[in-house]
């Protein structure tokens, strides 16, 4: 059995109040709590307000790195997290952005590296992917 070595969750926050995702502090602060309280080592945060409004935040951490995107337009925040320590602490961190910026709905996908996406697909050639 193949072992995957890095984890991902990538989705959306859906229905979130407009007003915080505009908050450059608020959105920094939202992600540094949910990388902290999934157990996972925080280096460093960048967070930039887009000139066409919300946020863009990423957190360099000791296992890879998660960022949001805040659409306050649209009540939405896109979600990427990668690690290599393990599929739970990465969906933690979604967990838990989800619960600080109280969002409504969610979507969300995971993939794991080192398993290769072939393996998943059966009787599927790779010539019916391209």
């Amino acid at each position: 059995m193949v072992k995957a070595f890095e984890f991902h969750v990538v989705g959306e926050l859906l229905d979130v109040e407009p007003e915080m995702l505009d908050d450059v502090e608020f959105v920094q602060s939202a992600l540094v709590e949910a990388v902290l309280r999934s157990g996972l080592t925080l280096f460093d945060v960048l967070s930039q307000r887009r000139l066409e409004g919300g946020v863009l935040s990423i957190a360099i951490i000791g296992e890879s790195h998660a960022a949001v995107h805040t659409w306050p337009d649209r009540g939405l925040v896109t979600v990427a997290i990668s690690s290599c320590k393990d599929a739970e602490s990465t969906w933690q961190v979604f967990i838990e952005l989800k619960r600080i910026f109280r969002a409504k709905r969610h979507k969300a996908i995971e993939m794991r590296s080192g398993i290769p996406l072939m393996e998943r697909i059966e009787g599927l050639p790779v010539e019916a992917l391209a």
